[in-house]
């Protein structure tokens, strides 16, 4: 009977004994338009044939109902915490670089800083740090950071050679000793064919990024979600916003992931958005320059409003504020000092280029009045 107590106590204790640790889950979905996730479906786009060919594929997202479009982030973040890039409502977050292209937006997204070197989507090796690189130098953090994206050139944002980053992009497979299950996904993946060259299905990062989790604990994990915006510049307005939907529903799936598991549960700080804008009514498909290629060097985009990004953003740290109506325009910059801030580490200390962490709960008394029931309010 003592050694039963003695267990019991145990099992009781051992919750307690699991010290609370920050985490950050980053997640950013490609070109995807501050309109469709404050809006939802562009009333000017969602019925015209010459960008939808499958209307049943998109008959649920109604104009208007940006909450049937990206549930979890309209019912949950919004919510829970905060969201940041609905112009129609006073709230703005642009980027600073001027191209506006994929390479520029993520150098600025992970360094913390637009680099005017970095003006194309050219397989470069990045000549800069970026945040994940840096506090995978930190002691506490050694082997605790790791990144998946969807298209092949995240090994030289993150520059693996000389970053020695856990990065998994592209059609790349996982290497090492593998679970049963990165086995089969490696198998899929190469039977898996994709309609784009440089990406590969969404689906492949969501999971080995979820394999990866559970096995290795990350206190940093980057998911880079491609799809959307390749749909968008074929055109494909239909599959581009059920692209959207995709990643709304994953991210749900990684959320309710994070909360069963004791290691991230109440520790996890869950970061959202995207690397550029895209441009309005027919020049929706396209940002940056007129065809986002390879090689850009104008100084001036020519599509107007890909410079226009948002973030969504909650956890144990921030506010449950809902929309925030900017006074001033916040910067794609920011989000890298914030994924250190919220480990507890400055990275402007070290980079004194990055821009400023934000600062949430200042920004509450901006928040948007918002007309939802109790029970809503409470992400209930």
């Amino acid at each position: 009977m003592m050694k039963l107590n003695w267990l019991v106590l145990l099992v009781l204790l051992l919750p307690l004994s699991l010290k609370a640790e920050p985490k950050v889950v980053l997640v950013s979905i490609d070109g995807v338009r501050w309109q469709e996730v404050f809006a939802g479906a562009d009333p000017t786009l969602y019925q015209q044939s010459q960008w939808v060919k499958t209307p049943e594929l998109i008959r649920a997202f109604k104009p208007g109902q940006p909450e049937l479009l990206m549930p979890f982030l309209h019912k949950t973040v919004k919510q829970q915490g905060i969201t940041v890039g609905d112009r129609s409502q006073g709230s703005a977050i642009n980027v600073s670089n001027p191209y506006q292209i994929s390479y520029p937006g993520y150098q600025e997204l992970l360094a913390g800083f637009s680099d005017p070197s970095i003006r194309s989507n050219n397989k470069v090796a990045n000549p800069n740090v970026t945040v994940l690189e840096w506090l995978n130098q930190q002691p506490q953090m050694q082997h605790k950071v790791a990144a998946f994206g969807s298209w092949d050139l995240f090994p030289y944002i993150l520059n693996t050679e000389r970053s020695g980053l856990t990065v998994n992009a592209g059609f790349m497979q996982e290497q090492g000793k593998l679970s049963e299950k990165q086995k089969y996904l490696n198998q899929l993946q190469a039977k898996t064919p994709s309609p784009f060259a440089s990406v590969r299905l969404d689906v492949f990062t969501q999971e080995f990024a979820l394999e990866h989790m559970r096995l290795h604990k990350p206190k940093l994990l980057y998911i880079a979600l491609g799809e959307a915006d390749d749909f968008a510049h074929l055109g494909q307005y239909d599959q581009y916003l059920a692209a959207i939907h995709r990643s709304d529903q994953f991210i749900a799936d990684l959320w309710q992931e994070l909360q069963n598991d004791p290691y991230y549960r109440d520790q996890t700080t869950l970061l959202i958005s995207t690397d550029h804008g895209r441009g309005e009514a027919a020049q929706w498909r396209s940002h940056g320059k007129s065809a986002a290629v390879p090689g850009y060097k104008g100084p001036v985009p020519q599509i107007a409003g890909s410079e226009q990004i948002w973030l969504a953003a909650m956890g144990p740290e921030i506010p449950a504020a809902g929309l925030i109506r900017t006074t001033g325009t916040w910067q794609q910059g920011q989000m890298a000092a914030t994924m250190a801030a919220a480990l507890g580490f400055d990275y402007q200390a070290v980079q004194p280029k990055a821009a400023q962490a934000f600062d949430f709960n200042s920004s509450t008394r901006l928040a948007v009045s918002r007309k939802v029931p109790a029970a809503d309010h409470q992400g209930l």
